[in-house]
């Protein structure tokens, strides 16, 4: 439970059994092997979800050559779902998966990733840079998916170049 989140405390709430109605993530897109040489991909915490699916469709099929820059933020270290999954992916396809992990509250002093919000720097260490054959993903909490957007916009993404799920 995070002491600000909005459905946290609902959820806390809830007894076994009941019900609850979600929808999300919000946005349609299809994709088609080799579309673009490269994602970028920015994921907040359960944003995670369609860069994953994405992700491993375009490992798993072996005559789809794109590559995949994800940069994916959390809170703490624990916060991170599908971490052994992604990394496995990172190993299984070192020239074709990239993970960069950034972390607001690291609790660990030895923690080697990203510390804080993604920033404009990140984006430009680890995403592909601007092209006609690129495009950048981005899933996370409405704030970060504002801050995203000025930075993408700012470093040159056009909008034909950005997706937001």
């Amino acid at each position: 439970m995070y002491p600000k989140g909005r459905m946290s405390h609902h959820f806390r709430e809830m007894c076994e059994g009941e019900y609850l109605a979600v929808k999300g993530p919000q946005g349609r897109f299809n994709y088609k092997p080799g579309q673009v040489r490269a994602f970028g991909m920015i994921a907040g915490g359960t944003g995670i979800t369609p860069m994953f699916q994405l992700s491993r469709a375009i490992l798993e099929n072996p005559k789809d050559k794109t590559s995949v820059h994800l940069i994916y933020a959390n809170t703490t270290l624990e916060d991170i779902l599908l971490k052994e999954e992604l990394d496995a992916f990172a190993s299984k396809f070192p020239n074709r998966f990239k993970v960069y992990y950034v972390l607001s509250q690291p609790t660990d002093s030895a923690w080697k990733g990203g510390v804080g919000h993604v920033s404009k720097e990140m984006i430009q260490d680890y995403c592909p840079p601007p092209a006609l054959d690129i495009q950048i993903l981005r899933c996370g909490p409405p704030g970060m998916n504002k801050a995203m957007e000025a930075h993408l916009n700012a470093l040159g993404y056009t909008s034909p170049m950005q997706f937001e799920f």
